[in-house]
């Protein structure tokens, strides 16, 4: 019984505290990912005005976004995320979660928990649902510092 415990607890000690400032980035992407991943003429607008950036500070993160092999823009006046949030849209949400997961290096703690969750759009409830059923599958673990670690082929 014990260890129901120990997994409840690490997901509210990550996610109960008030959320911490998210970087201009983070907005950015959870406001693209929000909007179906794709950025064109049609819903610039509505995705700029969420974010409080001028187009220049958008346009500033967008360069990072392509430089760092998280968006594309191969084709003319679409700005479109490639992280796997987006990628695997299609997926269940535990799929989706354990690639997310294996994107961020395997392991979900207190510094990467907040962009995690706005990456898959799960409620909290969801996602520690999905993390209990993950460990009681043997595909994940809590490590002694807390840390939601996966146990997954590509994570070993």
């Amino acid at each position: 019984m014990r260890t129901k415990l120990i997994p409840l607890a690490f997901f509210v000690a990550c996610i109960a505290p008030p959320a911490l400032a998210e970087t201009a980035r983070e907005r950015t992407v959870a406001a693209i990912e929000a909007a179906g991943c794709v950025v064109d003429g049609s819903n610039v607008n509505d995705v700029l005005d969420g974010l409080g950036l001028s187009d220049a500070e958008f346009r500033v993160i967008g360069e990072g976004l392509v430089a760092d092999g998280l968006a594309d823009v191969s084709q003319m006046g679409v700005f479109r995320l490639t992280t796997p949030g987006c990628t695997i849209a299609g997926a269940t949400p535990t799929e989706r979660t354990v690639a997310t997961i294996e994107a961020a290096g395997c392991t979900v703690d207190r510094s990467n928990i907040n962009e995690i969750l706005d990456g898959l759009g799960l409620a909290d409830e969801e996602f520690r649902e999905i993390g209990e059923a993950l460990m009681a599958e043997g595909r994940a673990e809590l490590s002694d510092t807390g840390a939601f670690r996966l146990t997954t082929a590509g994570c070993r």
